[in-house]
């Protein structure tokens, strides 16, 4: 239609291609027995003219068009009357296969929109009242003006196929045809409204002595009208329920309680008040299916609104702590042994429609990547599902204070020119990117002096999410391993911000960086014997201290090697940025880097828990785009940052960074922060190379450590090798107590100072090769010092000791060149 035509009246007038398949698709795709390619909705204007007839049941009698909340077209819907008075209802839809558009007569992919979404979206205060069928649709909007009027399509058999999502938070009345089938969907569609989040649903009680079959778009019967269908509508919606509650027999929710109507001999009933009144509002269970519970809402008697959830094991147990658990938050139930059972049996045995998923930890709560859960509200789709915390959110800091714009312009502004800051920031953002880009947790640890700044980077980056505690949005490391593994789970997804590593005990240090990372929690059993199931996480990290986590492991009274996955774990970062500023580089008008840091921490006191929820809102808005723009962002990062030569190591470390200087770069581009594109990766880029320095790029950590430990053990210690004969024989006679330079020995050696010629080399036996390189694999070590070219052997690849004679008999020893003195090892 060109913009000079006037839109037909019928949109089938305009129609000239032929009937398409009459099988209806599932989502996305056609399940027709000919693949009709992905559904095109809304309808655009360049389509072809829809179809004018079907190929069995002619030209229709009627045609509804559903539309989206806009007024666009998305799909029609015809009626065809048959001559012996029946009527067919089929869906007409556009589709494109190959880039070529055709209508056929096939249902839209589930859920299906609902027809009425305009007026749904005009009128978002009005009730709303649900029909079957779009001609009972069309005349009820005219007999009910003041409801929002919605209908699904495919008739009294397809409620499961709607999109319910539509009414959520909405007051709904269901209007049933007068039969059998009619009663039934009603009750279909109640339920799954409930599901789907209504703030009220009711079922209308239409009179049995209506004609079977009837429905508002028939004429008004004798002695029922306008007035008695209003009636009808008025007493629905008074005994309205909160998601579709059902109480078992003989219970009844009444404005002033829960009630019982306890039968009498008589035949009559007596009732009995069991508490104060409260709501249902949901059956909720975890994720997986199960710790079910229903969920109840009151008031406290000073007027506080409580949402409880309670659990259906410890009703079936008895329901003593529960009673206790409901009179301690406010709710007034009787104690009376009579009532105060019956009042478990009703908590027990009500039923609701309305479903809820419980989560004890912040994060994505779908595999959509389309709600995001933080204490106090969900961030994403509306509608579907609710989701209640059920975690200690005063523990976690979730809170939010001030305003967004003025920590962006108090706290991220001050990114400008501080690498440290920039990172820190941008690290921040990083956790909700780790379930979208499949990539393992961990994080950093700024190491630095006192009063260096450190403590500001982590109330900065710590304010994104949230703040109000005593460090912020942080917390310390003061803790037990089993206790950081509950607090990394209950910021799944996020940040977890912590504070003085050596508050830590160094026991315990090693094992708790690996575990936050790592994503679980250790594995405990059950009083049966049954392993518990195991609380997972990713996070993000951010930690701080005067030492770094290694020398905190080595600190420790067991003397424990730090393994290098730790420290690939938690990256340890110099925080002194150098000029005696700590780790500022410039101070916007500050009078020094004391008075920046006084002025970041005093903002982030007033502003926080605004950025985060900010940026994970424009994730969800185009989850895809994201997740296509992060990716590309790390790939860009990582071609600058390589090497050649990297150990893989190097290449873990470098991808960690790249996904922070990509958590930046989206901040930047969704506004949340004020840097230009770029300084994200600039700043991640700095301080990659700072740590690659420190840490080694070329060789893994172990195998440095291990050339370390040998180069330290010769020149430190060469009393510890007795001299081994320095003609061009291989015999030689055993040291004395006494060597030839008159040094004293001890009994106690490494092994031999071997001299052949102009070649030196250090023997270990296998004793002192064991000391020297505690906490490895003696085998594993010699394989890493022979392949960095410092191990002599015999010339077979297999064997990694030498032979020499001794007095004639032949020994087996570790030989290290003495080359390793001048070994460049970077540190």
């Amino acid at each position: 239609m060109t913009d000079n035509e006037k839109p037909p009246s019928d949109p089938f007038d305009r129609v000239k291609a032929a009937a398409g398949s009459p099988n209806p698709p599932a989502a996305g795709k056609s399940k027709a027995k000919r693949d009709l390619g992905d559904w095109v909705s809304p309808i655009p204007r360049d389509a072809p003219a829809a179809l004018t007839s079907h190929h069995a049941h002619g030209k229709p009698s009627a045609v509804w068009t559903y539309t989206d909340a806009a007024g666009g077209a998305l799909f029609h819907v015809a009626r065809f009357d048959a001559p012996d008075g029946s009527k067919v209802v089929l869906p007409l839809t556009l589709w494109r296969q190959a880039e070529r558009l055709r209508w056929a007569w096939n249902a839209p992919p589930e859920p299906r929109p609902l027809y009425g979404l305009p007026a749904l979206a005009e009128r978002p205060g009005a009730p709303v009242l649900a029909v079957e069928g779009e001609k009972t649709a069309e005349a009820a909007r005219a007999r009910f003006p003041a409801f929002a009027v919605v209908t699904w399509q495919g008739g009294s058999k397809a409620a499961s196929k709607a999109a319910w999502a539509a009414l959520a938070g909405r007051e709904v009345v269901i209007f049933p045809d007068a039969d059998e089938p009619g009663r039934k969907a009603a009750q279909d569609v109640a339920r799954r409204a409930s599901a789907a989040g209504v703030a009220t649903v009711a079922v209308v009680d239409v009179p049995a002595a209506l004609p079977d079959g009837w429905d508002l778009a028939d004429d008004w019967p004798a002695g029922f009208g306008v007035a008695e269908a209003t009636a009808a509508i008025d007493a629905a919606r008074e005994r309205a329920s909160p998601a579709g509650v059902e109480w078992p027999w003989g219970f009844r929710m009444e404005a002033d309680g829960l009630f019982y109507d306890q039968p009498v001999k008589d035949g009559g009933i007596v009732p009995q008040r069991l508490s104060a009144p409260f709501e249902v509002l949901a059956e909720a269970r975890a994720g997986g299916g199960d710790g079910w519970a229903v969920v109840v809402r009151f008031k406290d008697r000073d007027g506080r609104e409580k949402t409880v959830p309670i659990s259906r094991s410890r009703l079936a147990s008895g329901g003593a702590e529960v009673r206790a658990e409901l009179a301690d938050q406010g709710l007034i139930v009787s104690p009376a042994r009579g009532k105060s059972d019956k009042f478990v049996i009703a908590l027990a045995e009500v039923q609701c429609a309305r479903r809820m998923t419980l989560v004890t930890a912040t994060g994505w709560a779908d595999d959509r990547f389309q709600r995001f859960v933080i204490p106090g509200r969900p961030i994403g789709a509306v509608g579907g599902e609710a989701v209640l915390f059920m975690g200690e959110p005063s523990a976690l800091h979730y809170r939010q204070a001030g305003t967004l714009e003025r920590w962006r312009q108090d706290v991220a502004a001050k990114a400008e020119g501080n690498a440290l800051l920039t990172f820190a920031l941008s690290l921040a953002f990083a956790g909700p990117l780790l379930r979208l880009l499949d990539l393992e947790g961990g994080g950093v640890h700024f190491r630095g002096s006192s009063s260096c700044g450190k403590t500001t980077l982590a109330f900065a980056a710590g304010s994104v999410w949230g703040g109000g505690g005593p460090l912020g949005f942080g917390h310390t490391w003061r803790s037990t391993a089993n206790a950081l593994e509950m607090l990394a789970a209950g910021h799944d997804d996020g940040l977890v911000v912590l504070d003085e590593l050596s508050l830590i005990s160094t026991d315990e240090a090693g094992t708790a960086a690996y575990a936050l990372a790592a994503g679980q929690s250790k594995g405990r059993s059950q009083t049966t014997g049954a392993l518990r199931r195991r609380a997972e996480w990713r996070v993000t990290i951010l930690s701080t201290g005067e030492i770094s986590l290694a020398d905190h492991i080595r600190a420790g009274r067991k003397g424990e090697r730090p393994m290098a996955g730790q420290e690939l774990r938690l990256l340890d970062i110099d925080a002194n940025g150098g000029q005696h500023m700590g780790v500022w580089e410039a101070l916007h008008g500050a009078e020094g880097p004391a008075a920046l840091s006084d002025r970041i921490k005093a903002a982030c006191a007033r502003h926080y828990g605004h950025a985060g929820p900010a940026f994970v809102e424009r994730l969800i808005a185009d989850t895809p785009a994201a997740q296509a723009t992060a990716k590309s962002l790390i790939a860009a990062f990582l071609t600058v940052a390589r090497e050649e030569g990297d150990s893989g190591q190097a290449e873990r470390a470098a991808v960690r960074f790249a996904l922070f200087a990509a958590a930046g770069e989206l901040a930047s581009a969704f506004g949340v922060v004020p840097w230009p594109g770029g300084a994200a990766s600039a700043a991640a880029l700095t301080l990659y190379r700072r740590w690659a320095r420190a840490f080694g790029r070329s060789a893994p950590r172990e195998e440095r450590e291990i050339l370390t430990r040998l180069r330290a053990a010769i020149q430190s210690e060469r009393a510890m090798f007795s001299p081994l004969g320095d003609d061009d024989t291989t015999e030689a006679s055993l040291p004395s107590a006494m060597g030839r330079d008159g040094e004293a020995r001890g009994l106690r050696t490494y092994g031999f100072r071997w001299v052949r010629g102009p070649e030196v080399c250090y023997c270990f036996h296998n004793a002192g090769w064991a000391e020297i390189t505690k906490g490895f694999n003696p085998v594993e070590a010699a394989r890493m010092v022979f392949e960095a070219g410092y191990l002599v052997t015999d010339g077979d690849p297999k064997r990694l000791k030498k032979s020499i004679k001794i007095k004639g008999e032949k020994q087996n020893f570790y030989c290290i060149k003495s080359d390793i003195l001048e070994a460049d090892l970077g540190d």
